[in-house]
């Protein structure tokens, strides 16, 4: 590095010597350039060198051709400030001056231009620059930031440690505006405890979860940062009158929909209790002496029942879809014995009408798959009983193939089912609304036919649950084909445990004894048909009213099974079982207990295992399934 220049002379610039004028040479933060008469580079400091870059030498290269900056003359005239400044013998500063170095560099510099003058002759120039780089970014950000508070939409406050506010910006004025109360203070936009709030986020240094606050008709959410450092708190608000429209509209949407599903399983029970009672009697009434009159009429009265019962059932599985709580069991299905069941039940309808009922099934498909069969069941009865309702004469078939597997690497069966009948058949538009809920082919079908139009809607349901399609085809006048299918597993075969035959042996115990049984119920009605089922199957049968009435007799009396009803006054029976198994803590006796139930939801079922019942029967009850249950249950050893 060249040593500091000496000057004897007496011009504007005097250049101490020694190591003092070293010292403050190198110290200086500036980088200073020391230039001769002819504007070229005769000497620079530390800092002048790093600015031109470690690796360039910048002695002897002109000033301006180095830095390029001009400074302004009289009127709109542009000069070299070296130039000028040697002409007035004065200083000249550029107080801005974008530079940018070969390496490709950009900064930020203020020069100024001092002359050197020995004995009154001009020698040179002296040129100290400032690199103000960092510090005009920094004041860029800053007045970005302002800009941008500024310019935000949404309002933004900042009040200082004594709750004071001292700024608003646009956003919080056209705010104030839109909302009227321009006049009124900027007080009415924030909570009333809006000082206690500001202190606390500011003693805490913790920002404030979003408050909420109703200005007028609209609601603004105000959120609160502490600035510590500054010892500010601002304030972010945000109009959210929309979305908390939107919100209350989704909390009354689900309060409808809670609501609408308790009133669909309020309806279920009491629906369900009812019909208990006309099915199970008329069941009784058929086993006892009847005139052929008399037999007609209890068999029309059952059918009645049944087609009621069908209905409550199409109405709660059509709530369950519309809430996406279907869901399918797995169990081993036989094929042959399920299409059995579904001719059995729509042989009577076919035979008032003269049609007959075919079933063609191909000779590769296996006897046994797992699945789903109550809603396998329901499927094809479904449409079997339409085909049978839309057809006057000739007849329906049902026909079963295997689908080619697409992929070898699965165990997945593929049935394609059909319902071909030889009824009214479908117009194009009439095909196009088929499976929509509440649709049938025309308004006078309801009148016609009878129907509520979800049938077709919940088998398109149960099929997509399943894996598979549903179509139609069909010509107007001359029939329709309903095609399915549906994704099964092989059957998982077991040894079958041999069962007695004739009396039920298990409403027996070892000693030839009838078991003894609890029937809890507070309806008379379903009291008699459970307890006349009871001992049509050989049990002995006592009743409690109510769920308190059943956990006091299970104290005084040993018994083998309980029917527990959910809905009982006093104690109801989730309640009275959780007492029953509190009891049976730390003991080797498990009491088998059965629910008698008339909500059919699953999530009801789950209730009902999850109070400690060991099996759920839903109302109303028939004779195979209560002897079923009890078979079941009593024949588990107890744990």
């Amino acid at each position: 590095m060249n040593s500091a220049p000496s000057n004897s002379g007496n011009g504007p610039l005097n250049v101490l010597t020694g190591d003092d004028a070293r010292f403050l040479w190198e110290a200086v933060p500036e980088a200073i350039f020391f230039l001769d008469h002819d504007n070229r580079i005769g000497l620079l400091n530390g800092e002048a060198q790093q600015l031109v870059g470690r690796t360039r030498t910048a002695i002897g290269i002109g000033f301006h051709d180095l830095m390029g900056c001009l400074a302004v003359g009289e009127g709109t005239t542009s000069e070299c400030p070296f130039t000028r400044m040697r002409s007035t013998g004065e200083l000249v500063v550029i107080p801005s001056h974008i530079w940018t170095r070969e390496d490709g560099t950009q900064f930020e510099l203020s020069l100024s231009f001092w002359p050197r003058v020995q004995q009154g002759v001009f020698v040179g120039g002296v040129v100290i620059v400032r690199d103000l780089t960092d510090a005009m970014e920094v004041q860029r950000d800053v007045q970005r930031a302002a800009r941008l508070a500024e310019d935000a939409p949404n309002p933004i406050v900042e009040f200082d440690a004594t709750g004071a506010m001292l700024y608003a910006n646009t956003g919080m004025l056209n705010l104030m505006g839109r909302c009227g109360l321009l006049d009124a203070g900027i007080e009415v936009m924030f909570p009333e405890h809006l000082p206690a709030m500001l202190q606390e986020c500011l003693s805490t240094g913790v920002s404030l979860p979003r408050v909420e606050h109703l200005v007028g008709d609209r609601v603004i959410a105000w959120s609160f940062f502490p600035l510590r450092d500054l010892e500010l708190i601002r304030a972010y608000g945000l109009d959210i009158t929309s979305d908390v429209a939107l919100r209350r509209a989704k909390e009354a949407a689900e309060e409808s929909a809670r609501a609408k599903g308790i009133f669909l399983a309020t309806m279920s029970h009491e629906l369900r209790t009812p019909m208990n009672g006309v099915l199970g009697c008329t069941q009784l009434l058929q086993d006892t002496s009847l005139t052929d009159q008399q037999r007609e009429l209890i068999e029309t009265m059952h059918r009645s029942a049944e087609a009621l019962l069908t209905l409550v059932n199409d109405i709660l599985d059509f709530s369950k879809i519309e809430a996406g709580k279907m869901t399918l069991e797995v169990a081993n299905v036989n094929l042959r014995g399920l299409i059995q069941d579904v001719t059995t039940l729509t042989d009577g309808l076919a035979a008032q009408k003269g049609l007959t009922v075919a079933v063609e099934i191909e000779s590769d498909v296996p006897e046994e798959f797992r699945g789903d069969p109550i809603r396998l069941r329901q499927i094809l009865f479904n449409l079997v009983g339409n085909a049978i309702k839309f057809t006057q004469q000739g007849g329906v078939t049902i026909a079963v193939a295997v689908k080619p597997r697409l992929s070898e690497n699965t165990d997945t069966v593929v049935l394609q089912w059909s319902v071909r009948d030889t009824g009214i058949g479908l117009t194009t538009e009439q095909q196009a609304q088929l499976f929509k809920a509440y649709a049938q082919a025309e308004a006078s079908t309801a009148r016609r036919f009878g129907g509520t139009g979800l049938g077709l809607m919940i088998c398109h349901q149960l099929v997509e649950l399943m894996g598979g399609t549903i179509s139609v085809s069909s010509r107007f006048g001359e029939g329709s084909t309903f095609s399915y299918t549906t994704n099964l597993l092989p059957a998982i075969h077991r040894e079958a445990s041999t069962l007695s035959v004739g009396t039920d042996q298990s409403a027996f115990s070892e000693q030839g004894i009838s078991k003894r049984v609890l029937v809890a119920d507070d309806n008379e009605i379903n009291q008699v048909v459970a307890c006349k089922f009871l001992q049509k199957l050989g049990y002995q049968v006592e009743v409690a009213r109510t769920g308190r009435e059943a956990v006091e007799a299970i104290t005084r009396t040993a018994y083998d099974i309980v029917l527990m009803d959910c809905e009982m006054p006093e104690m109801d029976g989730y309640e009275a079982t959780r007492e029953i198994r509190r009891r049976e803590e730390g003991a080797l006796n498990h009491l088998p207990i059965m629910a008698l139930t008339g909500h059919a939801s699953d999530e009801d079922a789950q209730k009902c295992r999850q109070a400690g019942m060991d099996k759920v029967v839903t109302k109303p009850l028939t004779l195979p399934a209560l002897r079923a249950g009890l078979q079941e249950l009593l024949r588990q050893p107890s744990t």
